[in-house]
């Protein structure tokens, strides 16, 4: 039998659990408030952080593939099934109905399984400090960012201390765990730079004539 890896205590942040998902946080936050899945709450500051537990992430999961299937009622009686369900029980019944967990269960325990891989990648700053790729000084947030302009393996090139799983690590963490404030702009300094002297290069030879000029219709 596969055991999640999560106890019943252990809950996770909605970011976190949109990572483990594949649901955006705005998905998750519509979930609790339409009352498809119960949220526990905690202080974060002057606010309250929303989290869901292993319960909630399984019953996500299985209405995935029965949405289409079950009545608003059908799914209320799932979710109250499931809740009940030891951890280590990979059968659930309601109804005529039964359900076997043990793939969903597995998929769940893989997904944590990365999201812990990720944070072991990382080290985490204290105060103001950025998290940093683990073994470097690098920011992962930075790298993050450069994906939304770079591929990874420019990134790469633009950074030859980082491997190509360092580079998908930092862009899966800021998935999990987003950036707060500015975010840092999308093109590494160096081929900012060089896309400057390019075009540069490209102003010059247009001034002395040997670039053909445009055509503007």
């Amino acid at each position: 039998m596969t055991k999640l890896r999560m106890s019943s205590a252990q809950v996770l942040t909605l970011t976190e659990a949109g990572y483990v998902l594949k649901r955006s946080a705005a998905a998750l936050n519509k979930a609790i408030d339409t009352g498809v899945v119960r949220a526990r709450q905690r202080r974060a500051g002057s606010g309250v952080q929303r989290l869901l537990g292993p319960t909630e992430m399984r019953y996500l999961l299985v209405a995935d593939g029965l949405e289409r299937d079950l009545t608003p009622a059908g799914r209320r009686r799932l979710y109250e099934a499931i809740r009940q369900l030891s951890f280590d029980a990979h059968r659930v019944a309601f109804g005529e109905l039964v359900l076997d967990l043990g793939k969903i269960d597995a998929d769940l325990k893989s997904r944590l399984h990365r999201l812990d891989e990720l944070r072991r990648r990382v080290q985490v700053g204290t105060g103001r400090n950025e998290p940093i790729i683990k073994g470097t000084k690098i920011p992962v947030y930075m790298v993050a960012a450069l994906a939304r302009g770079q591929s990874v393996q420019e990134i790469v090139d633009d950074f030859p201390l980082l491997t190509r799983d360092q580079v998908e690590a930092a862009i899966e963490y800021a998935k999990a765990y987003p950036k707060r404030g500015r975010p840092y702009p999308p093109r590494s300094l160096k081929r900012a730079l060089a896309e400057l002297a390019d075009l540069g290069a490209f102003d010059e030879e247009a001034e002395a004539g040997e670039v053909a000029p445009r055509l503007i219709p």
